[in-house]
């Protein structure tokens, strides 16, 4: 008998993220966010909340959009 296990976010709250946007296909430079909250995925997608390290803005972005921010 397998046991059934839930698919897990990739990233942890705390964690620093870099949203990866694109215009016409083409990788812009995006802001760094910390990751505040993990929310259930949309479309195999997880979600998280998100917020820019000044506390400024907040979003919700999937984690097809989240790059790790080194260091």
């Amino acid at each position: 008998m397998t046991a059934y296990s839930e698919p897990l976010h990739k990233f942890t709250l705390g964690q620093k993220v870099k949203l990866y946007r694109s215009l016409r296909g083409v990788p812009l430079e995006g802001s760094i966010y910390e990751v505040t909250q993990k929310l259930p995925p949309e479309n195999n997608d997880f979600q998280y909340r998100i917020r820019t390290l000044d506390g400024r803005v907040h979003r919700i972005a999937f984690e097809s959009q989240l790059l790790l921010q080194a260091g």
